[in-house]
């Protein structure tokens, strides 16, 4: 496979910060034309490295509590496991599914308005599946900041700037059933266009185009993004549970760990883990490289960590329909 030049690079860079944006606008700043622009980002999406478009929804102000469970299959054969997956990937409520490798076998997100409803939820997988879990991994999610991708631009980037955060504050911001469509259209694919969306919606392209301003104004509509093939880049994408021996330093971690350009997001979380991390890194002497680091710069701070990584995404950022 052809490997990246600079150009795919920072297209990708340009998309991750705004996927919306118009191929005249990526090309001025990428100095090439549109035409040229368009046939190297289908390329990428033809390499499969380009995954999908998506919008990053605030799913706090939508009045989402968000549920992280982890899980580390036994006696579950291959077929097993891909039923397994595929409960979880076709459940309405999921946000995000990944397989992955490590300490944990399988990731899953899931967002609910009444704990409750989680709780059924939870209840009735432990019924068809709890023979094939050797370990359960649950944490509650209530704060998020992700960081702009410097790998994909320049990895001497020490801009520690935060490309977007949520977080809960108790803020809920009163949407209709369209505004919500809109945001389902968006969360699988930000460069949908206008016009495209007001027909699925039934309203003029005008109106979408006031009602997703309006969502981006209050924070609903954090940013438009990209989801990339870490892998075909060459990157290993980590997850660590971060659990803290001294709380009041979580703030000089959180801090310590925003400058390096390979900290994809940092999750605050209340359950079996204090913090969790997702990196990217090119591989896992790497990785154990970063992790060294921090506990040296932390040695009395800092209980544990366990870690897992990606191996393949099979739903992201998907908003309950």
């Amino acid at each position: 496979m052809k490997e990246l030049d600079s150009k795919d690079h920072k297209i990708l860079y340009h998309l991750f910060l705004n996927s919306r944006q118009s191929l005249s606008s990526i090309g001025k700043k990428v100095g090439l034309p549109k035409n040229v622009v368009k046939y190297r980002i289908d390329r990428l999406q033809e390499r499969g490295i380009i995954k999908n478009f998506n919008a990053m929804v605030d799913i706090f102000k939508l009045g989402y509590t968000v549920y992280r469970l982890n899980f580390t299959f036994q006696y579950a054969s291959p077929e097993k496991e891909k039923e397994i997956i595929n409960y979880f990937v076709n459940h309405n409520n999921t946000w995000n599914a990944s397989s992955a490798k490590g300490r944990y076998d399988f990731i899953a997100t899931i967002l609910v308005k009444n704990p409750n409803f989680f709780y059924s939820f939870y209840e009735e997988t432990l019924k068809k599946y709890r023979y094939y879990f050797k370990e359960i991994f649950f944490s509650q999610l209530y704060e998020k900041f992700g960081y702009k991708h410097a790998i994909l631009f320049d990895e001497t980037s020490t801009d520690d700037k935060r490309a977007y955060e949520y977080r809960y504050d108790g803020q809920i911001i009163d949407i209709d059933s369209i505004d919500y469509k809109i945001l389902c259209l968006l969360s699988r694919d930000t460069r949908m266009r206008s016009v495209d969306i007001a027909k699925i919606v039934n309203m003029t392209s005008t109106s979408v185009i006031n009602r997703i301003t309006k969502l981006t104004k209050t924070g609903v509509i954090q940013r438009y993004s990209t989801n990339f093939d870490t892998n075909k880049l060459g990157y290993k994408s980590f997850i660590v549970n971060l659990s803290l021996r001294n709380y009041d330093k979580k703030s000089n971690i959180i801090r310590y760990l925003s400058s390096s350009p390979f900290i994809c997001e940092i999750h605050k979380a209340i359950g079996a883990c204090d913090l969790e991390l997702t990196l990217f890194t090119a591989n896992f002497e790497h990785f154990y490289r970063i992790m060294e680091d921090l506990r040296d710069k932390f040695p009395e701070d800092i209980t544990n960590y366990d870690y897992l990584y990606v191996t393949q995404v099979h739903k992201s950022n998907y908003l309950p329909d």
